[in-house]
């Protein structure tokens, strides 16, 4: 097995050169042809003097250079960290300085949204700059060197520096959560990555002549594995952001329809968006869908089965803020009722008791994440880490000193593996494949200054995974309701932290013993709001 992410393009660029790796528009990138780029990028970077374990940002849609960019990174013993390049300037800004990031690739218009600031980035040596768009980047004089990404690759083959650092990296990537309000990434290693590819390549049966459409963000984690998962196969990937797109399902319906693409994993409100259109010649030729993070409802899934008979469709769910846990075929739903599946190749999910045995099938215990998908932990974070990523038990099978993740959940497990949850104590709420953490809603409600307290919690919903429901109380002397506090949220939460219900209530919120609110028994109140629907 590859130990790097640029080694799963080398080991097919080797059998197979000219077998096509990326579709952007017109272009065709063969598995040589991309090879041939990170080993430029590689180049590039060493020549810059970026060392092992250094971070490379890339701020890109998906494109040949940022996959290039990103096997580059991998080659020259960097990590690599995607960005999203729909975030505003500032929170750009935070997340260049909380990565320590030595390089960043971005697109013209991301840099001139970021000239004048990038000079509070001490760490940041370079930006290279697709298409141009340098001269706004250099008129402090000051921070970081600007450079225009032809003339910085054509730089490294006249300087010749294309040795990479020497040793095994530590680091991978750090991919940065989306709701958080300040900057929290998750450390992967290139084993992570390496071993993540191959588990979703396994678990979705891709093969070398499979075509996948790459609708999720590469800055995501499962944008970025599904990239990965269709490199490790030797498939090719297609590119083209303004006809696949999972933030727009019609386009993405398009795409489809016209029988080209094998392969697509989208999120669950994204494929109940599609279980409603036309799949035309995508009947014939789809042979696997996979829903990111969760499922859609019922309805949209007895939709798609019907419109695309041939098609199998894999329902991959998250546990807590750990990706891809546990994948279930829609076959099993009745079979199998409120099971989340079983893990992943390459991965596997204990269920502990509180001396740290295995509890037997059908007992209820701590939910325990071990194998090579188990990540470094939270980036510069050791307090959020230590409480999440321990050492596991002494157990048969089990290495001495490996560690584990603890999501904070309780679970069940039967004869056959497959997993219940029973009681998930993570604060993370999973909404249409977004993580959310409640703690981050809260702060920004109370933030707006009407509220005296607040709370957010998760309640079940058929198509989207979970919503978020807001509950506060009023600010002593502040003229509050339910539509006055959503206004307030709307004008300052992003569109996939909005609350689907505001409630503004009289009398204190319950407190548990500890004194904190008590989010658990306002989730069970809320626990019937779309029972309706559910049912």
């Amino acid at each position: 097995m590859a130990q790097l992410i640029h080694e799963l393009v080398e080991r097919v660029a080797a059998r197979a050169p000219s077998a096509t790796a990326l579709r952007h528009g017109a272009a065709r990138i063969s598995y040589a042809g991309l090879a041939a780029a990170a080993a430029a990028v590689a180049g590039a970077l060493a020549g810059g003097g970026a060392g092992r374990d250094e971070r490379v940002a890339l701020c890109l849609p998906a494109c040949p250079e940022s996959v290039a960019g990103m096997l580059g990174a991998s080659a020259a013993a960097c990590a690599v960290v995607p960005l999203d390049p729909a975030l505003d300037p500032l929170r750009l800004l935070a997340q260049l300085r909380h990565s320590g990031a030595r390089v960043l690739v971005t697109g013209a218009a991301q840099a001139a949204g970021l000239a004048g600031l990038l000079a509070d980035c001490p760490a940041l040596r370079q930006v290279v700059v697709l298409h141009g768009g340098t001269r706004r980047l250099d008129q402090r004089g000051a921070g970081p060197r600007a450079l225009v990404w032809d003339d910085w690759l054509a730089g490294a083959g006249r300087s010749g520096g294309t040795t990479a650092a020497p040793g095994m990296p530590a680091l991978g990537a750090l991919l940065y959560h989306p709701d958080s309000s300040e900057p929290l990434a998750s450390a992967h290693s290139p084993r992570n990555l390496v071993a993540g590819a191959a588990s979703t390549a396994r678990c979705l049966g891709m093969s070398a002549g499979d075509r996948i459409l790459a609708a999720l963000p590469l800055h995501t984690d499962y944008g970025l594995n599904a990239l990965l998962a269709t490199l490790a196969a030797g498939a090719t990937a297609l590119l083209d952001a303004s006809a696949h797109t999972d933030a727009d399902p019609a386009s993405l319906a398009a795409a489809l329809e016209r029988g080209d693409a094998t392969g697509l994993s989208a999120s669950p409100s994204t494929l109940e968006a599609l279980a409603q259109m036309r799949f035309g010649r995508a009947a014939d030729c789809l042979r696997y869908l996979a829903c990111a993070g969760g499922s859609p409802g019922h309805a949209a899934i007895e939709a798609l089965r019907r419109a695309l008979p041939r098609t199998r469709i894999h329902l991959m769910y998250d546990i807590g803020a750990a990706c891809r846990s546990t994948s279930l075929m829609p076959a099993l739903l009745a079979e199998r009722p409120g099971s989340i599946g079983r893990a992943l190749p390459y991965s596997d999910w204990l269920v502990l008791r509180a001396d740290g045995r295995e509890c037997a099938p059908g007992e209820a215990g701590e939910l325990v994440q071990r194998g090579p998908q188990v990540t470094l932990g939270y980036w510069n974070d050791p307090q959020r880490s230590s409480t999440e990523f321990r050492q596991l038990p002494a157990l048969p099978g089990l290495a001495l000193g490996e560690s584990g993740r603890w999501p904070g959940a309780t679970a069940r497990k039967d004869m056959d593996g497959y997993l219940y949850l029973v009681d998930a104590r993570s604060e993370t709420i999973t909404t249409g494949g977004y993580r959310v953490s409640p703690r981050e809603v809260e702060k920004i409600v109370v933030g707006t200054g009407l509220v005296a307290e607040a709370a957010a919690v998760g309640v079940a919903h058929p198509v989207l995974g979970q919503v978020i429901a807001v509950l506060a109380t009023a600010r002593p002397g502040a003229r509050l309701d339910s539509s006055i506090l959503f206004g307030a949220c709307r004008e300052r939460l992003p569109q996939h932290m909005l609350p689907a219900m505001v409630d503004v209530r009289r009398s204190p919120l319950p407190r548990a013993r500890d004194g904190q609110i008590d989010r658990a028994l306002l989730a069970g109140e809320l626990a019937p709001l779309f029972a309706e629907v559910l049912s």
